[in-house]
């Protein structure tokens, strides 16, 4: 799998989670209705996923997803609890959401998602 492959299985997905949340505004019931849709994609995607990723690597995308809003959510106004046990501001160097072993930011965009996820493809793929 190439970067290219995984921008291929995402987008769609993004963009169709857009349209569902849009059309539940409308009233359009597409998760705890008679046809639950969301629930459908949902699995399509996790197959997906699981088919090209080790657990490591799926569960990170679905942090970038989930968690991360897409790599659009703002942690820099999110409390943290200190080394002492305090609630803290979160620092402004370290406001993503997830940092390496060095304290670098990471799955904070796709690019930056895919770094770390291609570490976890299985070997056959």
């Amino acid at each position: 799998m190439e970067y290219e492959d995984f921008i291929g299985i995402l987008m769609p997905y993004k963009k169709l989670s857009e349209e569902f949340r849009e059309l539940y505004s409308m009233g359009f019931d597409f998760m705890g209705g008679k046809f639950r849709l969301t629930e459908d994609v949902s699995r399509m995607l996790d197959a997906t996923l699981h088919s090209h990723f080790d657990e490591g690597g799926v569960e990170w995308i679905h942090w970038f997803m989930y968690e991360n809003d897409w790599g659009d959510k703002d942690w820099s106004n999110l409390k943290v609890i200190n080394s002492q046990g305090e609630i803290t501001d979160r620092d402004p160097m370290q406001s993503y959401g997830a940092n390496d072993s060095e304290g670098n930011p990471i799955c904070y965009s796709f690019e930056s998602t895919w770094e770390v996820v291609k570490e976890h493809l299985k070997k056959n793929n």
